[in-house]
């Protein structure tokens, strides 16, 4: 089943209000009727809107768009800029449920502007969280997590705590797509606490699929499971029928990778018949794609051909674009196996046409693929030539490109050395022959050639090692960082999980417990520094500077203390060596976390510039301060001002008793 699929199903499921799931239609009947009786106002806006929602939750997106075309309309004939920015912020649901990014984002940031313009702080963090979502889907991480951040800032503000546990499930989300596990098992444990502290089981069951995912995510199959059956007896208990077809879906996705087909298959046809009952069609067609799917592995063809026609023709109906070409590629390797090649080619064609409409990559090979298979099968070799090739085109990826330029320019020093020593063996060789005739005059010109010849043969030696050993230290740090992921963030995340499931079914052991907890979550947080610190991918100063703040805005937001963060666009553009960050990030955390604890500020600025010279930060609060000569400074100053010294920079630190305190970080670049 394609990844994007599996993600709006699960946001969708998400975002629904259980009560919906075995009312739609009651609700869509009532407000049909109540529709009927209002006038034009914004009674009715707000009608239309509420219709909207039920409506595309069921998956019926094209009488979603009707209701919402009616709302816009009406909001802006009587001026109504709330329902024109709620009606913008359902258009944008719908495009990018039906996987229309481009039109899902133009709608949001409608949305954005007019709820700015109102002042509306609910509607602005829903538009910053459908364009995060947007920018996540296209895999842009960086973008993702600023709009979720600036979602999350805004929900503490107002202190709606169901969103906010909602805002940093996304956030989780994103994380884990990313491969960064142990930040990504981190705020889902955050979100679980706030579910947990308002006694939103629809949350609390939720998050539990989400910390199954990070598990199955790793490969941690038994772990992914017990998440998985401690979601679905929570959703049986409540009778939530969405999240029991959700949790039997995640629980046959996980059989399924892990080969055990007929089990499954029965998960899977469990979620199919609760879907069915709620009227959810988005999960219905995935449901039949996922049974298709698993009678195709098991050779009964003629049941994946009839699951998959039946997944096919509910995407067709609710226009999910990716799901029927998802379907069509599937169609097309099911009736090739079938020897229906007639079929089989007009599938795979379909798929292709649908794919490079979308801008589906791994659809577009997929479907020269089964093109090339299937020209292979009837003989015409010509045409299953030229389909592989242009399978392979797709397959080549930006980072295979990458590596094939890094490894073509090694190359390319490496015969430069090479010619370079054959040159130096043809002179010894001349040198030799003719060392009779012109013994005193040609040993200074030998000695002057072979000099000038060896240098550019020790300068590309030297580059050609250098670029060797780069290559080797960039190889063990990404491998180091990924084992420290998977083997000891894997360990610290089932501690912290069962710790805080322990606390849920017994309170006599709660302490030791809390404990444990605290323990693991400390632990995981540090390591998640040194991981982050080691990952090659964040020497660029950008990263540093999105870390910096989220944890400021974490730190500071809890103790709501109003900060600013101020960087300039030259910083951004630096990348500093592994050891300059990290003593660089810690010195920040240690200066923020002493604010926190000790300083009682109401306010803190953050400060970030540079040039080809000098890199500058500054930290102020308006704390009570303290006396820096005194000599009971705490371990936390003195740790910094080491940290300083082992990368060659200045720290400053000035304070007086009721002055707040000012740490000048100044570090030579030149």
């Amino acid at each position: 089943m394609n990844k994007k699929i599996v993600l709006c199903l699960f946001i969708l499921s998400t975002i629904i209000s259980p009560e919906s799931n075995s009312q739609y239609q009651l609700k869509i009947d009532s407000l049909t009727n109540v529709l009927k009786t209002l006038k034009e106002d914004t009674s009715k806006v707000n009608a239309q809107n509420e219709l909207c929602r039920q409506v595309y939750q069921k998956g019926e997106y094209e009488q979603a768009i009707k209701y919402v075309t009616d709302a816009l309309q009406l909001s802006k004939k009587i001026n109504f800029k709330e329902g024109e920015a709620k009606s913008y912020l359902n258009i944008g649901n719908i495009f990018w449920l039906e996987g229309n990014f481009t039109d899902a984002l133009s709608n949001y940031s409608n949305a954005l502007k007019i709820n700015n313009e109102i002042k509306n702080k609910k509607g602005i963090a829903a538009a910053y969280q459908g364009i995060g979502n947007v920018s996540r889907m296209q895999s842009n991480y960086s973008d993702a997590l600023a709009n979720y951040l600036s979602a999350l800032m805004i929900l503490e503000e107002i202190n709606d705590k169901q969103k906010i546990a909602y805002t940093y499930s996304l956030i989780g989300i994103a994380y884990a797509e990313q491969g960064n596990y142990a930040d990504a098992l981190n705020v889902k444990l955050k979100g679980l606490r706030i579910a947990l502290e308002i006694e939103d089981k629809h949350l609390i069951l939720g998050s539990y699929n989400d910390i199954g995912k990070i598990h199955e995510s790793q490969g941690n199959y038994s772990e992914a499971l017990k998440s998985y059956f401690a979601s679905l007896k929570l959703a049986e208990e409540l009778g939530y029928k969405d999240d029991i077809a959700s949790s039997y879906n995640n629980i046959g996705e996980t059989y399924s990778i892990q080969g055990k087909k007929p089990e499954a298959l029965k998960s899977y046809y469990a979620s199919l018949k609760m879907f069915k009952e709620t009227g959810n069609k988005f999960g219905v067609s995935a449901a039949y794609a996922n049974v298709g799917a698993i009678y195709q592995v098991l050779g009964n063809y003629d049941e994946a051909l009839k699951n998959c026609l039946a997944s096919l023709k509910i995407d067709t109906e609710i226009g999910n674009k990716e799901g029927t070409a998802t379907a069509y590629i599937n169609l097309g390797l099911i009736c090739f196996s079938l020897n229906k090649y007639s079929e089989a080619n007009k599938y795979f064609n379909n798929a292709l046409l649908l794919t490079k409409e979308i801008g589906d990559k791994e659809g577009i090979k997929a479907s020269y693929n089964g093109m090339a298979d299937l020209d292979s099968a009837i003989g015409d070799f010509r045409r299953a030539f030229a389909h592989s090739r242009l399978c392979g085109i797709y397959k080549d990826s930006l980072l295979n490109e990458a590596s094939n330029k890094q490894i073509n320019e090694i190359n390319a020093k490496y015969q430069s050395e090479k010619k370079n020593k054959e040159i130096v063996v043809l002179t010894k060789d001349s040198q030799i022959k003719d060392l009779e005739i012109k013994k005193q005059k040609l040993l200074m010109y030998s000695f002057i050639s072979g000099l000038l010849l060896m240098l550019p043969l020790g300068f590309f030696g030297f580059r050609s090692y250098r670029t060797r050993e780069l290559l080797k230290l960039q190889t063990l740090r990404n491998k180091i960082a990924s084992d420290l992921h998977d083997d000891v963030g894997s360990t610290l995340s089932s501690i912290s999980i069962f710790s805080e499931i322990a606390k849920e079914q017994s309170s006599e052991v709660t302490p030791m417990l809390e404990q444990i907890g605290e323990s693991s979550r400390k632990m995981l947080d540090a390591m998640a520094d040194i991981v982050w610190t080691i990952n090659s991918d964040n020497d660029q100063f950008e990263k540093i500077i999105l870390r910096m703040k989220s944890f400021a805005y974490e730190l500071l937001g809890a103790k709501k203390i109003d900060f600013e963060f101020d960087t300039d666009d030259y910083v951004s553009k630096l990348k500093l060596p592994m050891d300059v960050r990290k003593n660089l990030f810690l010195i920040f955390k240690e200066a923020t976390n002493n604010m926190v604890k000790y300083a009682e500020a109401s306010k803190a600025s953050f400060s970030i510039s540079g040039n080809k010279i000098k890199l500058i930060m500054l930290i102020r609060d308006n704390g009570k301060g303290f006396d820096v000569n005194k000599e009971s400074q705490g371990n936390g100053l003195k740790n910094m001002k080491k940290r300083a010294q082992e990368i060659g920079a200045n720290l400053l630190i000035e304070s007086e008793i009721g002055t707040g305190t000012t740490l000048q970080f100044i570090l030579n670049l030149a």
